[in-house]
């Protein structure tokens, strides 16, 4: 069998059509897809919609990401506190995008799948890495970490296809991997498609966040023109200045001074 193996879209609407621009030249029996199909670029319902079409037209593994995670628990009222000008405004904006339909969806994704080949080799899907071993699986497939990479231990296949819509490779571009499984052979393949990311950068710009105090939007920008994981970096320096001040309670005061040490307008 061969596998197309898809993850971290994000939303990234664009991203995903030029990859499927490729894909669709190739012969290949299913797609996995591994999660965090929305936030940050405000395509969200679109890109469900996009994925909806794909999964119709070929054999489908879909898993559920900790973004899909975030918006349900946010459409279960778990979170209150969460607001449109915030610290997960674009949660809040992910959501109003979203149809009934769409969060109807997105709750019948499961965290993890099995995929039985047909010779007796089983494959596990989730969106993040797994840590126990277990001998049952001869593939286990996750994302999360938008960085392409596979190796082999203790007779298991681990791969990660990275990021079709953020990926961290320090330059422009979308990932996939393929996997193809026969009697006589087993080969991974891992693919960086070029596209203009324009058209992704304008959406964000229109989006309803872009110009809020969290400053999101700009983050995603500055991750999609360089590759650098630029929201890990804020974070990370937004806990330094609050650890070296004492602080412990969020403060967007102390976001905009990580912000604008690393560049962040």
């Amino acid at each position: 069998m061969k596998f197309i193996i898809l993850s971290d879209i994000h939303s990234n609407i664009y991203a995903l059509e030029k990859c499927f621009d490729f894909i669709e030249n190739m012969n290949f029996d299913a797609i996995i897809w591994c999660g965090d199909y929305i936030t940050d670029v405000p395509k969200a319902h679109e890109t469900i919609e996009k994925i909806k079409d794909y999964s119709q037209k070929y054999p489908s593994y879909l898993v559920r990401g900790n973004r899909e995670d975030y918006v349900l628990e946010y459409a279960n009222g778990q979170h209150p506190d969460w607001k449109i000008d915030g610290f997960f405004s674009d949660i809040v904006n992910t959501y109003s995008q979203l149809t009934k339909e769409d969060i109807d969806w997105l709750k019948g994704l499961k965290e993890t799948l099995e995929i039985m080949l047909p010779n007796g080799e089983k494959i596990l899907v989730s969106h993040k890495y797994t840590e126990e071993i277990n001998h049952n699986y001869q593939y286990k497939i996750w994302g999360h970490e938008h960085k392409q990479y596979n190796y082999y231990e203790k007779n298991i296949r681990f791969i990660n296809p990275g990021s079709v819509g953020q990926p961290l490779h320090r330059k422009m571009g979308a990932q996939f991997s393929i996997l193809e499984i026969t009697d006589s052979f087993k080969k991974l393949e891992e693919y960086h498609i070029e596209y203009d990311i324009t058209k992704t950068v304008q959406a964000i710009k229109a989006g309803k966040t872009y110009n809020n105090s969290d400053k999101w939007g700009n983050i995603t920008i500055k991750l999609l023109q360089t590759g650098k994981n630029y929201a890990k970096m804020c974070v990370d320096e937004y806990n330094k200045i609050r650890k070296e001040n004492s602080i412990e309670y969020p403060s967007l005061e102390i976001w905009h001074m990580a912000l604008n040490k690393l560049g962040i307008e």
